[in-house]
């Protein structure tokens, strides 16, 4: 079972930004009302017809600009036609045989490269809403969002390939602003398909489809659990279903749905009531234009200029909010490399506690960067900085008052860090005699004991130069 082969190819769905829906003047934003944002035209009522919101066409000439696709001047629509509660019209206006761009390709950390086969502009449709009272209710607010997908050939060998493949693309679609591509949200999503082979020579097998799979965590689960459930009904000589499967996050596993359906099933045919769409070669230099900088020019940048490590790069890159905080609160620190582990460790971990975007913090840019000249000139060490860190976030205090109301601030006198040494010695009486008694492993005890005790106005260097000197 171990030596098959899989080959996964991977659907990528995310929400356009926009103030409006694709084909209407519907608003595009969340409401807490259930069918508030609709209109005649989302809803597919007779006579009512759509028209292409042109804010959409330049969001997908961005995204496939920045996928490294070429952009057809000319696409078309097509009515993909299939009954189902939440598709008001009884159809979906996407498109089909003459995307907007097509023939892309991102490259992996491992250098491998990502064919893209497609990328075309398409409507969503309702949210269906089970286990009410024993019914299922539909709000239509949802119908006619924006959306873009971006289909690959099958290139991923690996569940984890497919997850930095996803990753990346999150990544992309910020920088670019053609996308927020929150998973959580409904945003941004992921759907496999996979297929598995006895050797790399054979023919590619019977692929199964997993939908909607909207987090790093359920695609890795969800194509590792679907390569084992193959793997183990060819090697048992059984044969694989084409199926449309569903992730159950609580079973941890994979199930089928319906059989997958074939293009021709849908029905496709062209749009009849929205011409092709013409782009010209100034539309697409505009789209082009708008795109100010991509996460890997990014990392390749703050490699340059500030000294960071292609992981630390990574990190900071990341989210493109938290790398212009980095960017914005950095300016003219000379010991950057301090300032790059907050970066790393201090702040991410603020966010994650917080469940917070870096522009939602209570501070800015400019608050950050007083605290980083404190550390700069050492004027506070690492420790009390992050605890200046922290009463930040609370809201209202800026570093330097939150440093001076805490006692943070580091001293040179000797005759304080003195006092400081002695006071916690006395206070630790029964440690210091074990040390002197010869148990001398508890140098380092003391040394935490004083550090407690000056909260960060005392250098390490300086405590252990005066605790070997107290303790003689």
């Amino acid at each position: 079972m171990n030596n098959l082969i899989p080959t996964i190819g991977l659907e990528v769905h995310t929400q356009v930004k926009s103030r409006s829906k694709i084909f209407c003047r519907c608003s595009a934003e969340p409401s807490e009302n259930p069918n508030t944002n609709v209109c005649p035209v989302c809803m597919g009522l007779p006579g009512a017809m759509p028209s292409l919101n042109r804010e959409i066409a330049k969001q997908a000439v961005k995204a496939a600009l920045a996928l490294n696709c070429t952009v057809n001047p000319v696409s078309g629509f097509a009515r993909k036609n299939y009954f189902y509660p939440d598709l008001p019209k009884g159809y979906q206006i996407t498109q089909f045989r003459y995307p907007i761009a097509e023939r892309g390709y991102m490259i992996l950390s491992s250098g491998k490269r990502i064919r893209i086969r497609r990328l075309h502009i398409e409507e969503d449709t309702g949210k269906m809403i089970h286990d009410i009272d024993e019914e299922t209710l539909v709000d239509f607010n949802r119908a006619g969002i924006p959306l873009i997908e971006i289909v690959t050939e099958p290139d991923f060998e690996s569940a984890l390939e497919a997850v930095e493949y996803m990753t990346r693309i999150r990544e992309i679609l910020r920088y670019a602003g053609v996308s927020d591509a929150n998973m959580e949200k409904g945003e941004l999503r992921g759907e496999p398909n996979i297929s598995v082979r006895m050797s790399a020579g054979d023919e590619l097998g019977t692929k199964t489809e997993i939908k909607n799979l909207n987090s790093l965590r359920s695609i890795e689960k969800g194509i590792n659990y679907e390569i084992e459930r193959q793997s183990r009904i060819i090697s048992e000589g059984g044969r694989v279903e084409s199926q449309t499967m569903l992730f159950n996050e609580k079973r941890q596993e994979a199930v089928p749905m319906r059989k997958k359906e074939s293009a021709s099933e849908y029905r496709y045919f062209i749009e009849p009531d929205l011409p092709d769409l013409n782009l010209s070669a100034d539309f697409i230099e505009e789209a082009r234009s708008e795109i100010k900088e991509l996460p890997e020019e990014r990392r390749a940048r703050l490699m340059k200029e500030h000294g960071v490590t292609r992981e630390e790069s990574e990190i900071i890159t990341s989210d493109k909010k938290l790398a212009d905080l980095f960017e914005n609160s950095i300016g003219g620190i000379s010991n950057r490399k301090r300032i790059v582990n907050f970066f790393i460790r201090e702040i991410p971990a603020l966010l994650n506690e917080r469940n917070l975007e870096p522009d939602r913090l209570p501070f800015g840019a400019n608050e950050l960067k007083e605290l980083f000249i404190e550390i700069d000139s050492e004027g506070v060490n690492l420790n009390a900085a992050q605890t200046v860190l922290k009463e930040m976030a609370e809201g209202g205090k800026r570093a330097g008052d939150i440093i001076e109301e805490l006692n943070l601030r580091q001293t040179n006198d000797d005759s304080k860090a003195k006092d400081i040494v002695r006071e916690a010695l006395a206070e630790n009486a029964k440690e210091v005699e074990r040390y002197k008694n010869g148990e001398e492993k508890l140098f380092g005890v003391l040394v935490g004991f004083c550090m407690k005790k000056a909260r960060g106005s005392v250098s390490p260097a300086v405590i252990n130069r005066l605790l070997k000197e107290m303790l003689k």
